[in-house]
């Protein structure tokens, strides 16, 4: 992907301290941080059936929890979907060639419904995770164009829509819809899925009911204006080009689509009901780069503020905004266990919540996952 270069040039700052970050006593008080997967700071994979602790991960993206309890994350630059049962961690989706990623299988096999073993399909930087209420996993295959489906049964993915990089208008069949580079999706309580297509600029929505996809925000043109107005006629600020990094993230609150806005630095809210658009994190919160965002067990809008490396949070009927994790200093501290806010962390992609509101935190360029006790 275009940063690359710089991901990489980042690693080396933080490589070599992951030792001493693997001890599983680390005290889990509340507001402290500990290091859940990953042995932090190593980049690399050696393998499945390992405890989360001892297994390599090559920069974490996001997670997803299951009502069953079993967990799933992205294990980014590895390209593969993973999942952690009774701390043990085994791929679902994907497998690694030395060479380059891919894009699933040739032929039709993976559009049917039944799909084909996971571990047979090659993806391309998957950046999104969901749990639908039939269980079954939401994939969002970011670099393939596509989103696709995990049966955790069975172990088989299937492609739900997307082909070639490309876009497919309004009122069209779902499964007919065409994608350029999806990064983020997320579920309302009706499974409708709204989806944040990063180089098309708009946030679509799939109707469940009519199986029909529409704009909810966005109207085609890279940029950041509209506010005001209808959220269809707004410019978004997403990354562009050849090979951008991922950009934007999706929240749903209270009849709310809350989209944060990489490029601009600021999270906006549609209101579903009227389609209008507004900024309610804007420059004066002094956002750098926000990607992933969530509704916090308290209400308040999570934001993974990437290049400032840390998490927020928003007092939406307020507006005041703290700091919950990370020091604002890229980095990787020594020992395990300290506050979130004295825990250093890098370029966090995605962050996520768990059914007892520990706060999660991919900590991407550590290549980790960091439990914020709550």
């Amino acid at each position: 992907m275009g940063g690359r270069k710089a991901w990489a040039v980042l690693v080396v700052l933080v490589t070599g301290c992951g030792d001493n970050l693997k001890d599983p006593t680390c005290e889990r008080e509340s507001g402290r941080a500990c290091t859940w997967a990953g042995k932090a700071g190593v980049v690399g994979f050696n393998g499945d059936g390992q405890h989360r602790l001892d297994t390599e991960l090559y920069w974490t993206m996001d997670m997803a929890f299951a009502p069953d309890g079993t967990i799933w994350f992205i294990d980014w630059n590895n390209h593969l979907i993973r999942r952690v049962d009774n701390d043990i961690v085994t791929t679902v989706v994907g497998w690694i060639d030395p060479i380059f990623p891919g894009d699933g299988l040739s032929g039709t096999a993976e559009r049917t419904p039944a799909g084909v073993l996971g571990t047979d399909v090659k993806l391309n930087h998957p950046t999104d995770l969901a749990i639908t209420a039939e269980g079954k996993v939401l994939v969002m295959a970011w670099h393939n164009h596509k989103l696709r489906e995990i049966d955790p049964v069975t172990g088989n993915v299937r492609i739900v829509a997307g082909g070639g990089a490309g876009f497919v208008g309004d009122s069209a069949a779902f499964e007919t819809s065409l994608f350029r580079q999806p990064k983020a999706l997320e579920l309302d309580a009706q499974g409708n899925v709204y989806i944040l297509d990063q180089q098309n600029f708009r946030v679509r929505k799939w109707d469940k009911a009519t199986n029909m996809m529409s704009t909810v925000a966005g109207n085609g043109m890279q940029g950041s204006d509209g506010d005001g107005g209808l959220a269809t006629a707004a410019k978004l600020f997403f990354e562009a080009g050849s090979n951008p990094e991922p950009s934007g993230g999706l929240a749903l609150a209270a009849g709310k689509l809350y989209i944060a806005e990489t490029l601009a630095n600021r999270v906006r809210a549609v209101d579903l009901a009227t389609g209008m658009i507004e900024t309610v994190v804007g420059p004066e919160a002094q956002l750098a780069g926000p990607r992933d965002i969530e509704i916090g067990p308290d209400g308040h809008l999570y934001i993974a503020d990437t290049d400032n490396s840390v998490i927020r949070a928003v007092d939406l009927a307020t507006g005041a905004i703290r700091t919950v994790a990370g020091t604002g200093e890229l980095g990787l501290d020594p020992v395990d266990g300290l506050l979130a806010t004295e825990t250093k962390l890098a370029r966090p992609f995605g962050i996520d919540f768990d059914r007892d509101g520990n706060l999660f935190i991919s900590d991407t360029i550590n290549s980790r996952i960091v439990e914020v006790t709550r």
